[in-house]
């Protein structure tokens, strides 16, 4: 095999098991860690409890219609997902509800999926760091920097998002650009635009990078495809599904319209400047982007597919976009190693490539005990809790199809039996809820119910463990059997 850049061979197949092994361990760990909190009700579960909707409509071959987005009148199908985000690569998690009816399937897909970067990330280090017939020392090590990478671990602590796809696809897509596979570099490419709809925005800077690097041809068509499918996605399919073409923009402070915020940027050219470093938070948050990886990834111009997903978050008004938390990071850190590994393919010597891997696995190492996944080693996330099997309890004794107003912790535990309702996006009171707290979240309902629609008042149909059932008054009340204290227990 030949150990320069654009070499089309991928790694010999004798060096694959220990990559795989890795990638092994760590979806176990991923998983695991998912599971744990998964079974204590620790997840934030609104976006998990969307994704759950969704994808248990795809394997019941439906459309992705989401309750707990949208309740206007009893028996509201709810919102239709594609008009929220356009993610239709998620029906390929489909079978996965053939096998279990639990939300926990998507967590464990997250975590296979992440895990399974770490393989095309070391094709692409094997052949950039590592001579033709050595052992693939480097490639391995930076296989584990990406797979003990802080984005991941963020991400796989808050619910789970269609960004499980992003870190393996947009792998295989530079590595397989890297080596000219073209017809393979376009199959990941398109399934990358599946799973966002701003993912056009990579498709096209990886056709930048094309160009500059002299594969001009191929490059103007990544450009061309890249911000096409985007456009159409963005300007017409989620209209067309109920959406609106301004779904996401979330620039206010610039303009109300994108034509009127790029009339002010350029008015104000120095906001250009400003707005990617004030508040501090997002400088913060790039140099902990960087530093796994010793900021090598400076020195490539891979890290350009990663600009477009930084700018759009750091232009926002929305300050939980530039922080570590949640799963945003995770986008680009594929890229971000990626550009890492080619920036220190330009050393000359093999000894400062090795050298470079080694640094950045210590640093991974060292900044493990700061973030989610080190958990697992600990007492507390072991812990099991009677909140999860009560909630699930009650929710198994109502009629099946009831509409539930439930707190967002308690979407993804429904099992399809019921139809969430999230507090937040009810116009009418559904007639169960479901509850910790009867009086406080009656009282939060009808703050957020309409004017002459905001008298719902509940009745104790049935409580276990903490938790209550209740009743909205204005439908006749089963009672439940004077003997037990939950329906059927």
């Amino acid at each position: 095999m030949i150990g320069t850049e654009g070499s089309p061979g991928p790694a010999m197949p004798s060096k694959w098991l220990g990559v795989g092994l890795m990638a092994a361990v760590a979806a176990v760990w991923y998983a695991l860690y998912a599971y744990l909190k998964f079974r204590q009700g620790g997840f934030f579960g609104w976006d998990l409890g969307i994704f759950d909707q969704t994808v248990r409509a795809y394997a019941h071959f439906h459309l992705p219609y989401v309750t707990s987005m949208q309740h206007g009148y009893a028996g509201d199908p709810g919102r239709l997902e594609w008009t929220d985000h356009f993610s239709p690569i998620l029906i390929l998690l489909a079978p996965l509800y053939w096998v279990s009816n639990s939300a926990y399937n998507l967590l464990f897909a997250q975590a296979v999926l992440f895990a399974a970067a770490a393989l095309p990330i070391f094709a692409f280090a094997r052949r950039r760091l590592c001579a033709p017939h050595a052992r693939p020392t480097a490639a391995y090590l930076v296989a584990a920097v990406y797979l003990l990478s802080w984005p991941l671990q963020s991400a796989l602590a808050f619910d789970f998002h269609e960004v499980a796809f992003a870190p393996l696809l947009i792998a295989l897509m530079i590595e397989r650009a890297d080596a000219r596979r073209w017809g393979h570099a376009a199959v990941a490419a398109g399934l990358l635009l599946l799973v966002k709809e701003d993912m056009g925005l990579v498709v096209a800077m990886t056709g930048i990078w094309l160009l500059i690097r002299g594969d001009r041809k191929v490059g103007a068509w990544f450009v061309a495809a890249g911000l096409g499918a985007m456009a159409l996605i963005i300007g017409v399919v989620m209209p067309l599904a109920g959406g609106s073409s301004l779904r996401d923009f979330e620039y206010k402070q610039l303009g109300a319209t994108p034509r009127q915020a790029v009339l002010h940027l350029i008015e104000h050219p120095s906001l250009i400047v400003t707005r990617l470093i004030d508040p501090h938070v997002k400088v913060t948050t790039l140099l902990w982007l960087m530093l796994p990886v010793l900021f090598l990834c400076l020195r490539s111009w891979i890290l350009l597919l990663a600009l477009p997903l930084i700018t759009e978050r750091y232009f926002a008004d929305i300050g939980f976009y530039w922080i570590r938390d949640y799963h945003y990071n995770a986008f680009v850190i594929a890229i971000v190693v990626m550009a890492a590994v080619d920036g220190a393919s330009r050393f000359r010597r093999p000894r400062w490539r090795l050298g470079w891997a080694l640094a950045a696995l210590a640093v991974s190492v060292a900044l493990l005990p700061n973030f989610p996944l080190s958990a697992v080693a600990g007492k507390a996330l072991w812990r099991t809790t009677d909140s999860v099997q009560a909630q699930e309890h009650l929710l198994n004794e109502l009629p099946a199809g009831s509409e539930v107003l439930t707190p967002w912790p308690s979407d993804p535990y429904t099992g399809g039996h019921v139809h969430p309702v999230n507090l937040h996006f009810a116009t009418a009171a559904p007639e169960w809820i479901l509850t910790s707290d009867m009086p406080g979240d009656v009282a939060a309902l009808n703050q957020t119910l309409a004017a002459g629609r905001n008298h719902a008042r509940y009745a104790v149909y049935a409580s276990y463990k903490g938790w209550t059932i209740g009743r909205l008054m204005t439908v006749a009340v089963a009672q439940p059997s004077s003997s037990s204290s939950s329906p059927g227990s």
